[in-house]
């Protein structure tokens, strides 16, 4: 009998990197197909009825990608004993989508573990009732989950960090435009760099994350060539700085913040996109 697993996979870019997560996958044993798709940043896996969610996860995790996950807490009630324990962890187990399941007898707690959009609270009780169990999504854990899924709060989270490197490399722009115009409103060196560390190294973050896992993987991705390519701007720039005589170093620290917060942009319009065309 085969099994199907869908998973989601965060960080690829370009079709090579949908052909190294392929071919990760297909190595794992078991395996029988694998088909990734780019645009849904998914992929479907057929295997043999050994083949488990956490070692997909992983051979994803070894090609220098990630599948994203969500943490489940559920009240359960009805446990007398290990045997019980051990039943509602097949049950939750068995759902599609769950990659791992741990359940506590003392606390009557299950935690579980599951990849990010394929499982609802509602899946994991109706599991768990068929098991011949009462459970219900955590209370804390439930207006968590409420919070996190708010509309509003999410495009925050998603659009502020754009904002913000959008907000801190426009004065570093503007002397640029003032050039056009026959006016010299040069920033001082330190006041650019200033603005432009925390757009390198925070909302940056996410590319020399990206990047290095690519390289642990042996391989290379657009997030790497982003920390590349503004790290050489930024290091550069500190170096004229540095060893400058004249007063008026000409640096590039614009060049480097411009660049993240543009990518930083486009991603966010990729991701909203994304979103519109699956609601």
């Amino acid at each position: 009998m085969s099994t199907t697993f869908t998973l989601p996979i965060s960080g690829m870019t370009c079709a090579s990197c949908v052909g190294r997560v392929e071919k990760s996958l297909a190595r794992v044993p078991g395996v029988e197909s694998v088909a990734v798709n780019l645009a849904t940043e998914a992929a479907t896996v057929t295997g043999g009825d050994a083949l488990s969610g956490s070692l997909l996860a992983q051979a994803v995790g070894s090609a220098g990608y990630a599948v994203p996950q969500d943490d489940l807490l559920l009240d359960i009630h009805g446990m007398t004993c290990a045997s019980c324990v051990g039943r509602v962890e097949k049950a939750l187990m068995a759902v599609p989508g769950v990659a791992s399941a741990e359940v506590n007898l003392a606390t009557e707690r299950a935690s579980v573990h599951a990849y990010n959009g394929a499982v609802s609270p509602a899946m994991l009780v109706a599991a768990v009732t068929r098991a011949g169990y009462a459970a219900a999504p955590h209370a804390h854990a439930q207006a968590d989950a409420d919070l996190a899924a708010s509309a509003a709060a999410r495009a925050w989270r998603e659009r502020a960090p754009v904002v913000a490197s959008a907000l801190l490399s426009l004065p570093l722009v503007l002397p640029m435009a003032g050039e056009l115009a026959g006016q010299h409103w040069m920033l001082p060196a330190w006041v650019q760099w200033l603005l432009a560390t925390p757009v390198q190294f925070w909302f940056g973050a996410r590319f020399y994350r990206a990047g290095w896992g690519a390289l642990k993987a042996g391989t290379g991705n657009m997030d790497l060539l982003v920390a590349l390519g503004t790290s050489a701007a930024y290091g550069l720039s500190i170096y004229l700085w540095l060893t400058d005589t004249s007063g008026m170093p000409h640096l590039y620290f614009e060049s480097a913040a411009v660049v993240i917060t543009l990518v930083l942009l486009g991603k966010f319009l990729e991701a909203r996109a994304k979103r519109q065309t699956t609601e």
